[in-house]
């Protein structure tokens, strides 16, 4: 048996391919990542432990200045034929960030995962052309079952405002357009649901104007996540007629529902259940996940 059709192999070969997994494909949006703990044990074709840590890691979403237009990133292909598959199962995987810094924003996260039953896969070749680690893939195998684990992820409310802003900003400046000022709150409305009202401040060229929005989102425990309101103002009255003239796709936004577990099952991911979003000091998210 080749030493590429050796899947999972040892730690070191899983260690390899979960941090070459994390790597996003434009490696100058996302800095800091090489900086993750990572640790493995494996015992045939069952993962006994992974353990994925980011605490105190400093990451960078903004794109570097010196990055070129041209700059070489992963190219995808058709996903090749899988040559072989193994089951096993993950016992113990614990991902962590206590917390981890996104744009100098602690954000804390932390997921445990237990007795997942897999499949290890190796293509017949790297799904992605220029890493060779793309040719191992991992998928749930029985539709889970038997697994079951549990998620959190928090935020400081005061930290909402200054990591949106460092997200928007710069996918903003690619348009022309320079976000001045934004500043979002968040608090509870209803056991399952959260209102987001925001303030923002733009400028393209010489037009200087202001916006604001008011959105009601509710979170059901099996993870449905619905629009319940949505209302868009200015006091700048060419930016209210934009506003006034959109206003009916605005409406039908209203009420359209996105199902977290639809996404997630999808994609070979755990379901997710007890949903719960929390707006108090700070904001709060956390789940079952089966």
């Amino acid at each position: 048996m080749s030493a590429r059709r050796n899947w999972p192999g040892d730690a070191d070969t899983v260690v390899r391919w979960v941090r070459e997994s994390l790597r996003p494909d434009d490696a100058a949006m996302v800095r800091g990542l090489e900086d993750v703990r990572i640790a493995a044990k494996v015992s045939g074709t069952d993962l006994e432990s992974l353990f994925i840590d980011a605490s105190g890691v400093e990451l960078s979403l903004a794109p570097t200045p010196t990055m070129s237009a041209t700059a070489s990133v992963p190219v995808a292909v058709e996903e090749p034929p899988v040559a072989q598959r193994s089951t096993g199962v993950l016992r113990s995987v614990r991902v962590t960030a206590a917390p981890v810094r996104i744009e100098q924003i602690p954000v804390s996260i932390d997921v445990q995962i237990y007795d997942a039953p897999v499949q290890w896969l190796v293509y017949e070749r790297p799904v992605i052309t220029d890493r060779p680690e793309s040719i191992h893939g991992l998928e749930l195998a029985e539709d889970g079952t038997g697994m079951r684990g549990a998620l959190t992820a928090s935020l400081r409310a005061a930290d909402l405002t200054p990591l949106l802003t460092a997200v928007v900003r710069p996918m903003l400046d690619t348009t022309g357009i320079r976000l001045r000022r934004l500043s979002v709150e968040v608090v509870q409305d209803g056991a399952e649901g959260i209102r987001i009202e925001g303030r923002a401040g733009i400028r393209w060229r010489m037009l200087g104007a202001s916006a604001t929005g008011v959105a009601r989102v509710g979170v059901s425990p099996g993870g449905i996540v619905t629009l319940r309101d949505l209302r868009l103002g200015s006091r700048n009255p060419l930016v209210a007629i934009a506003l006034r003239a959109a206003r009916r796709s605005v409406r039908e936004q209203v009420g359209r529902s996105f199902d977290l577990n639809g996404e997630f099952t999808s994609t070979g991911g755990p379901r997710l259940s007890d949903v719960r979003v929390v707006a108090a000091k700070g904001l709060t998210v956390s789940a079952r996940l089966s």
